[in-house]
């Protein structure tokens, strides 16, 4: 049982109050604090006066009498909870008894026990890990990664980069599948022990399954504690208790998935084409399509995104496909014979990201389904590429930063920089020694289309005024502003500018 679930549950009606908790050890003991011990367990609860310790060393759990000496450690890195004085024995008999209950459950009951008061996974797969004593990772059956621990650091390059990326590409999925571990296992939630050459840990895993369907996996990674007997008896258990837990908690977790999310998810993953090839016979597409990345700004959970969002999207934009990656919907969305996606649904995507806290990318138009993968990575850009140059939209569209991916594969700042053209540089410096501000008018003229008029509202000035601008901008300069290809460099100068931060 972790520090936060026991102390939770023994506070109830009393004083118990947790001053700091990291949940990195599971409790499977209580004991009093005596005066007499050097070493404390990491495992065991201990009760008693912050008097009572030799050289004012915690114990790494712990429950203190609160005292003026035990309220001053406001900055212990133990797990710390005080309770009053007078309540110190009634709470330790409180955690006595929840622990021998705990003990009485079994290890799958103290699972189900820690998902009914968490309602989620992730504490579950901590308080599994603890038990362990190593990390584990748990995979759908497409390898997407539902979860993993964090009580010890996963640092193995592979499945740091799995965890990551949220999923395993499809040569990893395709070696694994190969391997004689995996290919002879039995259908059962038997532990296999995997190894790869990829990665310098063995492995242990274990099918997860609800109502006799196998939805995922869980891996352990051996790296703190070596595979015992052990842990080939706990991996069972806990992938049982996953399967319950997801069944009753998380069922958003494992949605069903149609041919056209398989697909999708496919294509995504890099799967080739002689794979892809027979899963799009019977599918139908549209004969224009764009891509959606879809993220949550304001995190409202996995389950609003794959319950809701999820159902208004395809509610709000008929016959749209879509899967689940990278933490949000890559979706597929149907143009007919639109050349890019009309005003309507454009509208219907800002009121959408809007109404249910999202930013939503959006690619150029495609014609074949499997060039999905790529236009998806358009869209991704556009949300990436609007957060580094600090743009407010919600609805990003890949075509308004083409430009700005095309400057970020060029090179380093200082390398883009040699192509603006220099007037921008004499009309900064200007600026700053004369106090004008040159620099912008002739940009805002130039997104005018060199109109005077336009240019004049925009900034809010007399003609006049902007005439005389213009005048000494050319003079200061030596353009000539009637030559189209120097309005082109000037005006990617500028957008270069924007991108290194450098606009003035």
């Amino acid at each position: 049982m972790l520090f936060t679930t026991l102390i939770n549950r023994i506070s109830v009606g009393n004083s118990v109050k947790i001053i700091r908790s990291t949940d990195l050890f599971d409790i499977k003991d209580i004991a009093l604090i005596d005066g007499s011990r050097a070493e404390y367990s990491n495992s065991t609860l201990y009760f008693g006066y912050f008097e009572q310790l030799p050289d004012g060393k915690l114990p790494p759990q712990c429950v203190l009498a609160r005292t003026p000496a035990s309220e001053a450690l406001k900055n212990s890195s133990s797990n710390l909870a005080l309770v009053d004085c007078g309540e110190l024995f009634l709470a330790v008999n409180t955690a006595k008894t929840a622990v021998d209950e705990s003990r009485e459950l079994g290890f799958y009951g103290e699972l189900m026990d820690c998902a009914a008061r968490s309602g989620s996974l992730e504490p579950v797969v901590n308080l599994a890990a603890s038990k362990l004593g190593n990390s584990l990772v748990l995979l759908d059956a497409d390898f997407k990664v539902l979860v993993h621990s964090t009580i010890y650091p996963i640092d193995d390059p592979l499945w740091a980069q799995n965890i990551a990326q949220g999923y395993c590409s499809y040569e990893f999925v395709n070696a694994v599948q190969k391997l004689d571990s995996v290919k002879n296992a039995q259908p059962t939630s038997d532990p296999v022990v995997v190894t790869c050459y990829a990665s310098p840990l063995r492995k242990l895993s274990s099918k997860i399954f609800i109502h006799e369907k196998l939805v995922g996996i869980v891996l352990m990674l051996e790296k703190e504690t070596p595979i015992s007997t052990a842990h080939m008896l706990l991996l069972p258990v806990i992938s049982a208790a996953a399967g319950d837990v997801i069944a009753r908690y998380a069922p958003y977790m494992i949605p069903g998935n149609t041919a056209y999310q398989k697909l999708l998810y496919d294509l995504l993953i890099g799967a080739p084409p002689t794979q892809i090839a027979p899963q799009s016979v019977g599918l139908q597409f549209s004969p224009h399509l764009c891509a959606l990345c879809i993220r949550q700004a304001r995190y409202l959970g996995q389950k609003h995104l794959k319950e809701d969002v999820a159902a208004k999207l395809v509610y709000l934009l008929p016959q749209t496909r879509f899967t689940f990656h990278e933490n949000g919907i890559a979706a597929l969305v149907p143009l007919g014979d639109a050349p890019e996606l009309p005003v309507e649904q454009r509208q219907i995507l800002e009121d959408l990201a809007s109404g249910e806290y999202l930013r939503i990318g959006v690619s150029n138009t495609f014609f074949r389904p499997e060039n999905f993968a790529r236009r998806y990575a358009q869209a991704r850009r556009a949300l990436d590429l609007s957060g580094q140059l600090q743009r407010p939209d919600t609805v990003c569209y890949y075509a308004d930063y083409s430009f700005y991916d095309l400057l970020d594969s060029c090179g380093s700042p200082e390398t883009l920089g040699l192509f603006c053209h220099p007037a921008l540089s004499i009309l900064s410096r200007y600026d700053h020694d004369n106090g004008m501000n040159l620099y912008h008018t002739l940009e805002a003229y130039l997104q005018c289309d060199c109109s005077v008029k336009d240019t004049a509202q925009r900034l809010f000035v007399h003609r006049n005024t902007l005439n005389y601008r213009l005048e000494r901008i050319q003079t200061l300069t030596q353009i000539n502003l009637d030559n189209s290809n120097l309005r082109f460099l000037l005006a990617m100068s500028y957008r270069i500018d924007h991108f290194i931060g450098r606009d003035f």
